[in-house]
């Protein structure tokens, strides 16, 4: 997994892409289902290099409030060896705060964007996230 910004100079809004091959989507997916209700698991090393990474490249706009709530521009893309996150500056602050409602399910979480991303993933990568095992044993 890395994360990257896309778009920087001249424009009104930085732009940011997250990659990930077969595994890592399986681990977000993952992450995504925990931060809704707290079923399953997760990979924790993934979540906090996910997290530091985003901090990293992102930077203080991670801890604005919004106050106000933003029509997503999230979107995933399959390109053949892997798939691609991309989402605005103005997003990344709510799509960080989902990874962060990890540590308690449900709270403070924009539950439309959630859900939003675990639909595009479903339909992006059927096969691999279908019957994916949620629980861990």
């Amino acid at each position: 997994m890395e994360v990257s910004e896309t778009a920087a100079c001249g424009i009104a809004q930085r732009e940011f892409a997250i990659e990930f091959d077969v595994e890592e989507l399986v681990n977000m997916y993952r992450i995504l289902l925990y931060a809704q209700n707290g079923t399953g698991f997760y990979d924790e090393d993934f979540l906090e290099d996910l997290k530091s990474q985003l901090a990293y490249i992102i930077g203080p706009s991670l801890e604005e409030e919004t106050g106000e709530e933003i029509e997503a521009e999230l979107t995933w893309e399959d390109d053949g060896v892997g798939f691609t996150l991309s989402f605005k500056e103005d997003i990344a602050a709510t799509f960080y705060r989902i990874l962060e409602a990890v540590e308690h399910p449900g709270e403070g979480l924009d539950t439309k964007l959630n859900a939003d991303l675990l639909d595009q993933m479903m339909e992006m990568a059927p096969n691999t996230l279908d019957n994916l095992p949620v629980i861990n044993r």
